[in-house]
């Protein structure tokens, strides 16, 4: 994998910093490099390079909203006897703690980002927006591309409102893997009555509902264990 590094990244030195981490999905490892530090993310899946092709289009989101931290995207690179690692920016993530609050307001930023721009452009600020930042306002509610929750693939296609991108894109995957699954006539029922109440606007004080529907068997929701322990990046 060193050898390809080197390539990849058109660097002469790659030596590890005795920084290492993971989790159930993927490995990571620090390296110098010629260009600094950087991060490299290996799994060896062969559901790899759809996962971190979603992650690394993620960060780039975030970054240009410039709101939040976030490591810089490098490059996704197919390993040849499987999978694929994932470059990106090292950050140092020591004594972060005391920071807490100011995360908390920079994730607040980025989740009102959007919405922050659209206000502008009712305003008739729209010149001044496109100064500030390479994001433009979106109505629509997704991404361009498909991300990952572990190694489930979530598809992100558009939607006129949250509601909808809700249900098609995240319940309803949920709810077709407990069908093929297990063939759960009660999850099936509550999930029938959940749409009717969206579709009517009227999910107030159905809330029982929508929990039931989510929990009734939530070992049944993911494929396996390993699928479901890490949340990879979604769409912002």
């Amino acid at each position: 994998m060193e050898a390809i590094l080197r390539r990849e990244l058109g660097t002469s030195v790659l030596r590890p910093t005795g920084h290492s981490g993971g989790g159930c999905i993927s490995h990571g490892e620090s390296f110098h490099t010629d260009q600094g530090h950087v991060y490299v993310k290996v799994n060896s899946r062969a559901e790899a390079r759809r996962m971190f092709d979603g992650e690394m289009e993620s960060l780039t989101a975030i970054l240009q909203t410039q709101t939040v931290k976030v490591p810089k995207p490098m490059k996704v690179i197919d390993l040849p006897e499987g999978g694929a690692v994932f470059v990106m920016e090292h950050l140092e993530m020591r004594g972060l703690n005391r920071h807490a609050e100011k995360l908390g307001i920079q994730l607040a930023d980025l989740h009102l980002h959007n919405q922050k721009l659209g206000e502008k452009l009712k305003e008739g600020a729209s010149t001044i927006v496109e100064e500030q930042t390479d994001v433009q306002f979106i109505e629509k509610f997704g991404f361009h591309t498909v991300t990952c929750c572990g190694y489930l693939p979530q598809v992100n296609d558009w939607q006129q409102d949250w509601v909808t991108f809700f249900a098609r894109q995240r319940i309803q995957p949920q709810m077709d893997m407990i069908e093929k699954n297990s063939g759960d006539r009660e999850a099936r029922e509550l999930w029938a009555q959940l749409q009717v109440l969206a579709i009517q606007g009227s999910l107030r004080g159905h809330s029982y509902i929508l929990k039931k529907c989510l929990f009734l068997h939530p070992s049944r929701i993911a494929i396996g264990r390993e699928d479901a322990c890490s949340v990879g990046s979604s769409a912002p």
